[in-house]
Protein backbone atom coordinates (compact mmCIF):
# COMPACT_ATOMS: atom_id res chain seq x y z
CA UNK A 1 0.00 0.00 0.00
CA UNK A 2 3.07 2.30 0.48
CA UNK A 3 2.71 4.72 -2.37
CA UNK A 4 -0.79 4.81 -2.95
CA UNK A 5 -2.36 7.95 -2.93
CA UNK A 6 -5.29 9.03 -0.17
CA UNK A 7 -7.95 8.24 -3.08
CA UNK A 8 -6.65 5.10 -3.80
CA UNK A 9 -5.91 3.43 -0.26
CA UNK A 10 -9.75 5.33 0.91
CA UNK A 11 -10.90 3.17 -2.42
CA UNK A 12 -8.63 0.04 -1.37
CA UNK A 13 -9.98 0.02 1.88
CA UNK A 14 -13.68 0.51 0.74
CA UNK A 15 -13.89 -1.86 -1.64
CA UNK A 16 -12.14 -4.52 0.84
CA UNK A 17 -15.26 -3.90 3.57
CA UNK A 18 -12.71 -1.91 5.80
CA UNK A 19 -14.54 1.18 7.31
CA UNK A 20 -12.48 4.14 7.40
CA UNK A 21 -12.85 6.82 9.68
CA UNK A 22 -11.55 10.22 9.62
CA UNK A 23 -10.72 11.89 12.84
CA UNK A 24 -10.28 16.17 13.04
CA UNK A 25 -9.11 18.14 15.74
CA UNK A 26 -12.07 20.80 16.99
CA UNK A 27 -10.76 22.88 19.81
CA UNK A 28 -9.21 19.97 21.83
CA UNK A 29 -11.93 18.14 20.98
CA UNK A 30 -12.37 14.99 18.38
CA UNK A 31 -15.10 14.88 15.74
CA UNK A 32 -15.72 10.69 15.52
CA UNK A 33 -18.33 8.47 13.90
CA UNK A 34 -21.95 8.02 14.59
CA UNK A 35 -23.06 7.63 17.68
CA UNK A 36 -25.97 6.35 18.47
CA UNK A 37 -28.00 9.47 19.81
CA UNK A 38 -26.41 12.21 21.96
CA UNK A 39 -30.43 13.08 23.59
CA UNK A 40 -31.97 11.31 25.68
CA UNK A 41 -35.54 12.34 24.56
CA UNK A 42 -37.33 14.16 21.98
CA UNK A 43 -40.85 15.33 22.42
CA UNK A 44 -43.08 16.84 20.06
CA UNK A 45 -46.19 18.60 21.30
CA UNK A 46 -49.07 21.45 20.58
CA UNK A 47 -50.56 23.95 22.52
CA UNK A 48 -53.14 26.85 22.26
CA UNK A 49 -54.26 29.51 24.42
CA UNK A 50 -57.51 30.88 24.66
CA UNK A 51 -56.30 34.60 23.27
CA UNK A 52 -55.10 32.67 20.15
CA UNK A 53 -56.83 33.53 17.00
CA UNK A 54 -58.16 30.65 15.42
CA UNK A 55 -55.92 28.64 13.25
CA UNK A 56 -52.84 29.46 15.59
CA UNK A 57 -50.76 26.78 16.95
CA UNK A 58 -47.55 26.59 18.76
CA UNK A 59 -45.45 23.59 17.91
CA UNK A 60 -43.06 22.61 20.85
CA UNK A 61 -40.20 20.30 20.77
CA UNK A 62 -38.65 19.10 24.07
CA UNK A 63 -34.70 18.06 24.11
CA UNK A 64 -33.22 16.46 26.45
CA UNK A 65 -29.42 15.82 26.17
CA UNK A 66 -28.19 12.73 27.68
CA UNK A 67 -25.84 13.49 31.16
CA UNK A 68 -22.53 14.48 29.92
CA UNK A 69 -23.77 16.12 26.68
CA UNK A 70 -24.08 19.38 25.28
CA UNK A 71 -26.31 20.53 22.48
CA UNK A 72 -25.01 23.48 20.70
CA UNK A 73 -27.13 26.48 20.89
CA UNK A 74 -27.63 29.56 18.19
CA UNK A 75 -24.42 31.45 17.53
CA UNK A 76 -21.93 28.45 18.05
CA UNK A 77 -18.96 29.18 16.01
CA UNK A 78 -17.46 25.87 14.21
CA UNK A 79 -20.17 23.74 15.32
CA UNK A 80 -23.68 23.15 14.08
CA UNK A 81 -26.81 24.92 16.34
CA UNK A 82 -29.42 23.14 16.83
CA UNK A 83 -32.16 23.80 14.07
CA UNK A 84 -35.89 22.70 13.69
CA UNK A 85 -36.92 22.60 10.08
CA UNK A 86 -40.35 21.84 8.64
CA UNK A 87 -41.88 20.30 5.24
CA UNK A 88 -43.47 23.64 3.90
CA UNK A 89 -47.05 22.72 2.98
CA UNK A 90 -50.16 24.91 1.12
CA UNK A 91 -51.90 24.93 4.57
CA UNK A 92 -49.73 25.73 6.77
CA UNK A 93 -47.99 29.35 6.99
CA UNK A 94 -44.57 28.83 9.36
CA UNK A 95 -43.47 31.21 11.96
CA UNK A 96 -40.00 31.86 13.54
CA UNK A 97 -38.96 29.03 15.64
CA UNK A 98 -38.18 30.09 18.86
CA UNK A 99 -35.10 29.25 21.00
CA UNK A 100 -34.16 29.66 24.60
CA UNK A 101 -31.28 31.23 25.96
CA UNK A 102 -27.99 28.73 25.91
CA UNK A 103 -27.08 27.86 29.36
CA UNK A 104 -24.23 29.16 30.89
CA UNK A 105 -21.07 27.88 30.46
CA UNK A 106 -19.45 25.65 32.96
CA UNK A 107 -16.42 26.20 35.12
CA UNK A 108 -13.03 25.25 32.68
CA UNK A 109 -15.72 24.72 29.39
CA UNK A 110 -15.23 26.85 25.70
CA UNK A 111 -17.49 29.48 26.16
CA UNK A 112 -19.44 28.12 23.38
CA UNK A 113 -23.13 28.50 23.24
CA UNK A 114 -25.00 25.02 24.39
CA UNK A 115 -28.11 23.43 26.27
CA UNK A 116 -27.44 21.02 28.90
CA UNK A 117 -30.72 19.90 29.91
CA UNK A 118 -33.69 20.44 28.92
CA UNK A 119 -34.95 22.74 26.85
CA UNK A 120 -37.70 23.78 24.34
CA UNK A 121 -38.09 25.28 20.85
CA UNK A 122 -41.53 26.12 19.75
CA UNK A 123 -42.49 26.88 16.50
CA UNK A 124 -45.53 29.31 15.54
CA UNK A 125 -47.98 28.20 13.05
CA UNK A 126 -51.00 29.54 11.25
CA UNK A 127 -53.08 26.24 10.11
CA UNK A 128 -56.39 26.44 7.84
CA UNK A 129 -59.55 24.51 8.66
CA UNK A 130 -59.55 20.69 7.11
CA UNK A 131 -61.95 17.87 7.54
CA UNK A 132 -58.93 15.43 7.54
CA UNK A 133 -56.23 15.38 10.44
CA UNK A 134 -53.08 17.43 9.53
CA UNK A 135 -49.92 16.29 9.77
CA UNK A 136 -46.83 18.08 10.23
CA UNK A 137 -43.53 16.34 9.88
CA UNK A 138 -40.03 18.22 10.28
CA UNK A 139 -36.54 17.24 11.67
CA UNK A 140 -34.82 18.31 14.04
CA UNK A 141 -30.86 18.91 13.77
CA UNK A 142 -28.17 19.11 16.36
CA UNK A 143 -24.31 18.87 17.08
CA UNK A 144 -23.54 17.15 20.31
CA UNK A 145 -20.24 16.46 21.98
CA UNK A 146 -19.46 15.71 25.55
CA UNK A 147 -16.13 16.40 27.35
CA UNK A 148 -13.65 14.74 25.35
CA UNK A 149 -15.69 13.92 21.60
CA UNK A 150 -18.05 15.63 19.43
CA UNK A 151 -20.08 13.81 17.06
CA UNK A 152 -21.50 14.61 13.32
CA UNK A 153 -24.45 16.08 12.61
CA UNK A 154 -27.47 14.09 13.37
CA UNK A 155 -31.29 14.63 12.69
CA UNK A 156 -34.12 13.02 14.35
CA UNK A 157 -37.46 12.86 12.94
CA UNK A 158 -40.33 15.25 14.44
CA UNK A 159 -44.42 15.40 13.46
CA UNK A 160 -47.58 16.67 15.07
CA UNK A 161 -51.29 15.50 13.84
CA UNK A 162 -53.42 18.41 14.41
CA UNK A 163 -56.96 18.42 13.97
CA UNK A 164 -57.61 21.80 12.62
CA UNK A 165 -61.65 22.04 12.29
Amino acid sequence: MQGMSARALHFFLLSAGVAVVFVADLSSQTLLGPKPSAVQRVTAATSTTPQAPAGKVALHVDVTPKANIHVYAAGAKEFTAVSLVLTPRADVTLGKPVYPAADPALPGQDDVPAYRKTFRITQPIAIRPANEPVVIAGVLNYQACDDRLCYPVASLPVSWTIHAR
